[in-house]
């Protein structure tokens, strides 16, 4: 018993497929502005933190002296500053003197902002919400200028940045809805879209870089996970036939088309190359090699072979079928 279908058309969706790597939305290497011993550590991982908390704090007892010195002096500039405004009104003061302490005021207020912000050097601050990387740096250990203590991600969204074929070049558009998969999430969808498309073509691949990014509003996606995304691109009439049609020969397709002769229940089998496309739900785009409203057999194609025949029966019967030549 064989079973056929017919060729035909149908509105199919260009599905654009592509694998890419998770980035944090934004993401910074928090290393100190200055050397010193660690008073405090607020590095707990996967804690998320608010914009402007504390992450770490260095001794500083200098910097904090530093800054009563230079608001003492800072206040003996002043002070020496309105005398001199009530010497000037008697003329018992010169217009130099008075230049020289308005000079040392300034030169104490630089002194205290100078020394105010070697102070805020000493405690490190996040500067936008997120969470922190695994970190060695405990109460005690001592850092130096530059050290990489941890680092800070922003991962409310996640970048994804993938490769796609030259070809689809013209089929996206800022603004596509992509779909994406995680292998450690099998039974979740991550929605995102498009925000960037490169300008161009990278020589060596023939492919063009795209950027999307997906709400990560639980933070379930890490930065670095690999991705699966797919993009539905465009909809596009196509000739369609049962995926159960086609079968593979030394990486050709073939499918076996029901010929018609002179009698009309007596069909011819021809075994024809086809060229595949898009796949969806049980069908198959033809691209090349069959016309519209041809038959092709979809069920007991081991019972055929090329130039064989077949005869056209009632389907609430048994089929028969002739092999002969």
């Amino acid at each position: 018993m064989v079973e056929s279908a017919s060729v035909g058309i149908k509105n199919l969706d260009q599905m654009i497929e592509a694998v890419g790597t998770t980035k944090a939305l934004r993401s910074i290497e928090v290393t100190p502005l200055s050397s010193g011993r660690v008073e405090e550590a607020y590095l707990s991982t996967r804690a998320p933190v608010k914009a402007g908390s504390l992450l770490l704090k260095l001794d500083s007892v200098i910097e904090e002296a530093n800054v009563m010195e230079a608001k003492a002096k800072l206040e003996e500039a002043s002070r020496a500053l309105q005398r001199s405004d009530t010497l000037q009104q008697s003329n018992g003061m010169s217009e130099a003197a008075i230049d020289g302490l308005r000079a040392q005021s300034k030169i104490a207020h630089a002194a205290l902002k100078r020394a105010q912000k070697n102070l805020d050097d000493r405690s490190i601050r996040a500067p936008f919400n997120g969470l922190i990387s695994l970190s060695s740096i405990e109460k005690g250990s001592r850092i130096k200028e530059g050290d990489v203590i941890a680092t800070l991600d922003d991962l409310s969204q996640v970048v994804v940045e993938f490769s796609v074929p030259e070809n689809l070049y013209g089929m996206l558009s800022l603004g596509n809805t992509i779909r994406a998969h995680a292998a450690a999430f099998p039974k979740r969808n991550f929605v995102g879209e498009i925000i960037a498309i490169d300008s161009r073509i990278e020589s060596t691949s023939r492919s063009f870089k795209v950027r999307a990014v997906i709400d990560n509003p639980d933070l379930a996606l890490p930065a670095g996970m690999f991705i699966h995304v797919s993009i539905i691109a465009d909809n596009q009439e196509a000739l369609v036939i049962p995926e159960e049609a086609v079968i593979t020969e030394v990486g050709e397709q073939f499918v076996f088309l029901l010929t018609p002769g002179d009698d009309p229940e007596i069909f011819q089998i021809e075994k024809r190359r086809v060229s595949l496309g898009r796949r969806t739900y049980g069908l198959v785009e033809i691209t090349d090699g069959l016309s519209e409203k041809e038959e092709v057999v979809t069920r007991g194609l081991q019972k055929v072979r090329h130039k064989s025949s077949v005869k056209k029966i009632d389907p609430d019967t048994d089929a028969s079928l002739d092999t002969g030549e």
